[in-house]
Parts: structure tokens; C-alpha cells; sequence
């Protein structure tokens, strides 16, 4: 089931990008967002317990990790702690994405004040972005064009003219830091209170072969 959990990972990584407002300044870059990683799948040790009333073993996993030094960071606590782990990672992969956009208007003044003041009634976050010379204000990202063709709707429905195209990101490699052997409570209540220095990193527990 790994492979599963990996893709899963995967797409909801990307939206969280999106969701942290890191414009790309590419045209071929994208961005999605989404701040959980995996939740109906992975829950807080705390909330499992111990091992020994799930039924079955319980695993640690502790990810994922975005950047070479966070992970490495990461290693060095655990083996300070006299955990034993296994480090795992997932290869990069493109992602798909569709973004609505518009034209920008061409003046600072009435035109972009009026547009901007309707998007922040509609509670649409928006930017600008320039792709071959040319500049547009992004008010959207989807991972499903009929999302996308959704949104365009509600926007004309409102008065705004937008279009959609898909776009192309290229996500990972991802990390992760894998403990098969469930510490005592005291070490997992130090896990959890750590700070990985990335901004999804977290403490999970998930059911594996005993």
C-alpha cells in the first residue's frame, strides 16, 4: 500500500505550495494548496496510543521532508534519541494542474481598484504573473480541469471573464524518516514536540506487518 500513500502524498504536497502563496515565475510552473497530508489515512500517535491496543503493530513516520538538510537534521535527532530508522524517498514527479487567470488591467487605478475590491468580496486570493512579456492576474489553481471549468462559470456569473489552462510542476523528490519499532511514550512525546524545520513535517502512526 505504500505506493498509494506515496501518491496520495504527492498530490496534497503540491496543493499545499499553492496554499503558502509562492508564485511561480515561469509560465510553466504551478502551484496548488491543501495543508493536511494524507489525513484520512494517518492520525497523531497520540491519538492511536500504545501499540499494543490496535490490534495489530503500529509504525512511526516522520515527513515529509522538502530539502536535503531538514531531512538530514532530522536523522541526527533520531540517532541522538537511540532510535533505530529507515530513511525512505519518493522520486520527483510531474504534476498537472489547471490555473484560471485574466487579463491584467493595463492602468494601477479605477479599473485595477474595482477588480480587486469584487475579488476580495468573492474572497478570491489572486496575483500577477507575466508569461513571454505579457502580464495576467492569476485568481486560481485546480488539480481537475472541471474544477477549473467550475470556477470560470462562478467568475463570469459575477461579471469577471477568466480562462483556464493546465500547467505543469515538477514536485519532489520527497523524504521520509521511518521507525518500525514504536519508542516509548516519552520519546514519541518529544517526536511530536519537535521542530523539523519543514513545514510539513510531522509525527504519524500507521498500521504495518508485525
Amino acid at each position: 500500500m505504500k505506493w498509494l500513500f506515496f501518491s496520495l502524498v504527492l498530490v496534497n504536497v503540491a496543493l499545499y505550495l499553492w496554499a503558502t502563496g509562492h508564485p511561480d515565475s515561469g509560465p510553466d510552473a504551478a502551484q496548488a494548496a491543501q495543508r493536511q497530508v494524507n489525513e484520512r489515512s494517518m492520525t497523531l500517535l497520540s491519538e492511536r496510543g500504545d501499540a499494543g491496543g490496535t490490534g495489530g503493530q503500529v509504525c512511526m513516520r516522520i515527513g515529509p521532508f522538502l530539502t536535503q538538510s531538514t531531512f538530514a537534521d532530522a536523522s541526527r535527532a533520531l540517532g541522538e534519541m537511540g532510535l533505530n530508522f529507515n530513511r525512505t524517498a519518493v522520486s520527483a514527479r510531474k504534476l498537472k494542474t489547471w490555473r484560471v487567470y485574466l487579463d491584467a488591467p493595463g492602468d494601477e487605478t479605477a479599473a485595477l481598484g474595482a477588480l480587486e475590491k469584487k475579488l476580495a468580496e468573492m474572497e478570491v486570493d489572486h496575483y500577477r504573473f507575466e508569461d513571454n512579456g505579457v502580464e495576467y492576474l492569476s485568481v486560481g489553481l485546480f488539480s481537475q480541469s472541471s474544477d477549473a471549468r467550475n470556477f470560470v462559470s462562478r467568475m463570469r456569473e459575477n461579471g469577471i471573464e477568466t480562462t483556464y489552462r493546465p500547467e505543469l510542476r515538477t514536485l519532489g523528490p520527497l523524504r521520509w524518516i521511518e521507525v518500525e519499532k514504536l519508542p516509548d511514550r516519552h520519546a514519541r512525546e518529544q517526536l511530536e514536540a519537535q521542530t523539523w524545520g519543514d513545514a510539513l513535517a510531522s509525527v504519524t502512526s500507521f498500521p504495518c506487518r508485525g
